[in-house]
């Protein structure tokens, strides 16, 4: 008999639901992961299902590795001798650039192709703008201004309509011309990426659906290997994700997806919060089971409540909407009343003394780590509109000043950290034509804004290596300066400690 450990209720009905379409609704901090893990364990133990058979895609390759070291050491505790080299845990991106390498013949790339990032994508756009230029009617799509700006323009366009699965010749035969221009734009650029035997991010899931659509002998053998199918964070996926999915398990239908509709976070690229939705939709009535994970483990109780609570309170005649089409019924429950006398949710506002404002933060923070119910900041959590806000970045340079260190990715604040300007300053001033470039103006597809921003970190490097301290790495800096001064190719350089 499978052992479900500390598995709950709906837990355990998730991990054992081995086949046919199964959504589970997993609210924030439910274990979903664990669950995840567990239902792999499940169909390998219980079901003689081979690691080779399951597909599991997520949405970062943190999530991805985190998987498969789980997966590794459960199945060494429970004693079974498996490899799960083959199995295909990864990225959507990831899994699909597998599924090309394996089968690149029967595609439009070439031997030694090459991936394009966010960066070169756009450079190479802006290397071939003029051929953008002279579509006809394209100055409606095109924003006015330079060449590296229609260029990041013209990669919006491309990325949202490949997601989208949208194809140049359905735009070229729209009566609008600002239409049918965009599908010349999107056909110029896919020329050059054949051109160049080239591909970019958002290509690499089109590459790869194309591939199955228009080789059946390659999606029979696909879908004979994978005969169960699991998808993290199904809120988040786009059209082309959906589509792929469903074009994999074809009629075996063994999909389970897993995500929690309160959190759709990634709309701005493609994601839609319909794909969740509508799920148990694309299947005959009853098909597809719905399994709700509702007991939160992460969050003190007083958060669980202030959630139930705010999802309660947004709707009605006050507000004049209804959730009822828009997420699933649910009410998370906390795994333990909490202990502590003071309430784990609070609200600042200060808006006429900034100062204040962010003493008073602080304090509070202070407060909390000397009661002892604050053991790591790392339990803290600043909720805001936008982390880009500069009431945000103000709070976060203070706290930072004031030895709390913060973590804001999506804030931009990693290139205005002073260590990351000096270090940027001290590698342009090992390359000197780069500060020539920047003096004379040869970087037109620059913004003024990075100009000033890359003078300014050559100038606090010159600052830092003025001190009589940093002598040694002044020295160490004008050697490969010398060195560089000749260069006319590119170099690469590789440091360790």
């Amino acid at each position: 008999m499978f052992d479900f450990g500390n598995a709950n209720e709906g837990q355990r009905k998730a991990i054992s639901a081995s086949n046919g379409p199964v959504l589970i609704t997993a609210g924030p901090g439910t274990g979903k992961t664990f669950t995840l893990v567990q239902r792999a364990i499940y169909l390998i133990e219980e079901c003689n299902v081979k690691p080779e058979n399951i597909f599991i895609a997520t949405f970062t390759e943190k999530a991805a590795k985190e998987l498969i070291t789980r997966i590794t050491n459960e199945l060494s505790d429970r004693g079974i001798m498996a490899n799960i080299n083959e199995m295909y845990i990864g990225t959507f991106h990831s899994l699909c650039l597998r599924i090309l390498k394996e089968h690149l013949e029967f595609t439009r790339l070439r031997r030694n192709y090459r991936l394009l990032d966010a960066f070169d994508q756009q450079y190479m756009v802006f290397q071939n703008i003029y051929r953008f230029r002279n579509i006809p009617e394209i100055d409606i799509a095109l924003p006015t201004g330079g060449a590296w700006k229609q260029a990041e323009a013209i990669c919006n366009y491309v990325n949202n309509l490949s997601e989208e699965l949208v194809t140049p010749e359905e735009l070229m035969s729209d009566s609008d011309q600002s239409i049918a221009a965009l599908g010349r734009l999107l056909k110029e650029y896919r020329d050059i990426l054949t051109e160049g035997n080239l591909m970019d991010f958002s290509s690499i899931q089109i590459e790869a659906y194309n591939l199955l659509c228009n080789h059946a002998d390659i999606l029979k053998e696909i879908r004979t290997q994978v005969t169960h199918i699991m998808v993290d964070e199904y809120q988040d996926t786009n059209f082309i994700q959906e589509q792929f999915i469903f074009l994999l398990a074809g009629d075996q239908k063994n999909i389970c997806v897993v995500g929690d509709d309160d959190q759709g976070l990634y709309r701005f690229r493609g994601a839609t919060i319909r794909n969740i939705l509508e799920f148990p939709q694309k299947f005959a009535a009853g098909e597809c089971r719905i399994i709700p994970l509702v007991i939160n483990y992460r969050s003190n109780s007083d958060i669980v409540d202030f959630y139930n609570e705010w999802m309660s309170t947004t709707e009605g005649a006050k507000f004049k909407f209804s959730w009822e089409n828009f997420r699933y019924e649910k009410k998370i429950e906390p795994h333990k009343k909490t202990t502590l006398h003071s309430p784990a949710v609070v609200k600042l506002a200060g808006v006429d003394d900034m100062d204040e404002w962010h003493e008073n933060i602080l304090s509070f923070i202070h407060c909390l780590k000397e009661s002892g119910k604050l053991t790591d900041y790392n339990q803290i959590a600043f909720l805001f509109n936008s982390v880009k806000h500069p009431r945000v970045t103000a709070l976060a340079r203070y706290l930072e000043d004031n030895n709390i260190n913060v973590y804001s990715p999506r804030s931009d604040m990693f290139f205005q950290r002073d260590e990351i300007r000096l270090a940027i300053g001290c590698l342009m001033l090992m390359f000197p034509r780069y500060i020539q470039g920047l003096e004379n103006g040869d970087y037109v597809f620059l913004q003024p804004e990075h100009l000033t921003y890359y003078r300014n970190c050559i100038m606090m490097a010159n600052d830092y290596l003025t001190k009589p301290e940093n002598a040694d790495l002044l020295k160490w800096l004008r050697r490969r300066g010398k060195t560089h001064i000749g260069l006319t190719g590119t170099t690469d350089y590789a440091y360790s400690r």
